[in-house]
This record gives C-alpha cells, structure tokens and sequence, in this order.
C-alpha cells in the first residue's frame, strides 16, 4: 500500500489530516513498526469509543424496557 492510500483512508475514518499525513509519512520512510504502533493505538482508541456507544445503547435500551413494562401495566 503506498502512503497516499493510507493518507486517504486514515483521513476517511475521521482521523485528522495532520495525524494521518505524518503516519503516512512514516509508512513512506518505510518505518513501519512505527506506523503499526500508531495504528494499533489508533485502533485502541476507537474501540473503546465504540464500548462508550454500546453502553449507551444498552442503557437506552433498558429505558425503553422499562417504559413498556410500565406502559403495559396500566
């Protein structure tokens, strides 16, 4: 994969155009144990945003259990 591609998908995830230039520029200068620590932790980063969203989710999905149990009960 040439650097621009990573550039560009990096930048399609919502990574910003600073980060994913200067990674790129990592896998360009072939340093890639480098650029595969930043993307593990970039990795990282947004699987634990995704925990926050699936706990939100859950959470909300309580509420309306809950609000159908209530609703039925009437």
């Amino acid at each position: 994969m040439n650097a621009e591609t990573a550039r560009q998908c990096l930048t399609d995830i919502g990574y910003s155009p600073e980060k994913a230039a200067r990674l790129a520029e990592l896998m360009g200068e072939n340093r890639l144990t480098e650029a595969k620590q930043q993307l593990r932790c970039l990795r990282c980063d947004l699987m634990e945003e995704l925990h926050v969203c699936q706990r939100r989710v859950d959470q909300l999905d309580w509420l309306i259990r809950e609000t159908e149990k209530a609703n039925t009960a009437k």
